[in-house]
């Protein structure tokens, strides 16, 4: 008798375990930003931003955020109520934004306990120009301190060390520089490329000088020449020949809209057309995943490519249409040539990928084998192949699937 129950005991027990084992999976929920950058849209983007490493970065084109600090993710009933992005400066620089802008006043906050309130170097959304007592007028009490979008910034540049960014400090703080430039060297100081002294960011510079130098941070504070020497010689205080477009979506500039003709927002068309005629920034409001404007920056690849068909595709060529294929490289295609003086040709005859700098080096004047780096670069290419369908670029992945070379 003990036995039989202790056999019916371990059928009722092994059949718990089969009812729980038969049990539906928990749904693990993908993260939209992680799915934005594996997709085809996200790696494309990921390819070109490696594309311009040795390319000045004035002739960059480079997306970024306005007013990243003014999200919605941070609104209260006192702070970011007429918010212009969706998501936190951290994610933003996850989907892509690699120029940021952190609007820093020095004005009073209700932080903490009531003996801690006081005046700090807050993140907020004034652009009124008028102070309130030691207020900033539109500036929230309770509004975010700048080093809390700093310690976002600093986390995600331990998290991509070989990137890049553009850092905008809108200099509202009362010539507090040196707060300023504590909260900021506390953070990032390892990071910064510096100016050496009050300069505009010069025409020279790459985003490959800079990650040589062991920094990731080109820091713009728009104060001008600071008596703070080390707030000086840190920052550059102006963008040279970098230029930028922006839109304003907020609340606020739609009213004054109503009065001067409407408020320009900047749609796919315009990203595209922004980058294709040479502009270098497009600060984007509401700047997300999945509304088409990130993808509209891609230039370069094709929709799909490169996908290494065959497991033998390891050189770049551009299509008829401008955008980029990988290829066999024993394919025969004429060759893009660029001269020293910037200007596109397609080589006299075609031949296998390897044969490209010899392909180029015949012509009249100095060309060399080369890529374009930018979708300005790329438009003269491909009005420059006339009838040529089909042209080699001088851009491999033969050494490593999917480490593509760039010519430097």
């Amino acid at each position: 008798m003990k036995k039989l129950a202790t056999a019916v005991l371990g059928l009722c027990l092994s059949g718990s375990v089969l009812a729980m084992s038969s049990a539906p999976p928990k749904t693990v929920k993908t993260d939209p930003i992680d799915a934005f950058n594996t997709s085809w849209a996200g790696k494309a983007l990921d390819l070109q931003r490696k594309l311009d490493r040795y390319s000045p970065m004035k002739d960059n084109n480079i997306q970024g955020s306005h007013n990243t600090y003014n999200s919605e993710v941070y609104r209260d009933a006192d702070s970011y109520i007429d918010p212009q992005q969706k998501h936190s400066i951290y994610d933003q620089l996850r989907i892509g934004a690699r120029f940021i802008e952190l609007d820093a006043h020095w004005t009073a906050h209700t932080h903490g306990w009531p003996w801690e309130w006081g005046n700090d170097l807050l993140l907020c959304h004034s652009g009124i120009g008028v102070e309130v007592g030691s207020l900033h007028l539109g500036c929230g009490l309770t509004d975010r301190r700048l080093s809390d979008g700093m310690n976002e910034v600093k986390n995600w540049l331990n998290d991509n060390p070989n990137e890049v960014i553009i850092l905008y400090i809108e200099d509202h703080t009362d010539g507090k520089h040196s707060k300023l430039y504590n909260v900021i060297n506390d953070r990032i100081g390892n990071k910064i490329y510096r100016s050496g002294g009050c300069k505009s960011i010069p025409d020279s510079l790459t985003k490959d000088t800079v990650l040589s130098a062991g920094k990731q941070v080109v820091f713009w504070n728009d104060g001008g020449c600071s008596s703070h020497t080390n707030l000086a010689n840190t920052a550059f205080t102006g963008l040279g020949k970098i230029d930028r477009i922006w839109e304003d979506g907020t609340t606020l500039a739609a009213i004054g809209g109503l009065f001067n003709g409407g408020v320009d927002r900047i749609d796919s068309n315009d990203v595209r057309e922004a980058f294709a005629t040479g502009a270098n920034i497009v600060n984007l409001d509401d700047l997300t995943y999945n509304d088409g404007r990130m993808e509209a920056g891609i230039w370069s690849w094709d929709n799909g490519e490169p996908n290494n068909w065959g497991n033998n595709e390891d050189c770049a060529m551009q299509w008829s249409n401008g955008r980029w294929n990988d290829a066999h490289c024993g394919n025969q295609y004429h060759f893009a040539c660029k001269g020293v003086e910037g200007d596109w040709v397609i080589s006299t005859y075609t031949g296998s990928w390897s044969e490209g700098e010899d392909a180029c080096k015949i012509l009249p004047g100095q060309y060399s084998f080369s890529v374009p780096t930018n979708s300005l670069d790329n438009e003269k290419l491909k009005d420059a192949k006339g009838g040529v369908k089909n042209a080699w670029l001088n851009h491999n992945d033969a050494a490593s699937e999917g480490n593509w070379q760039v010519p430097h």
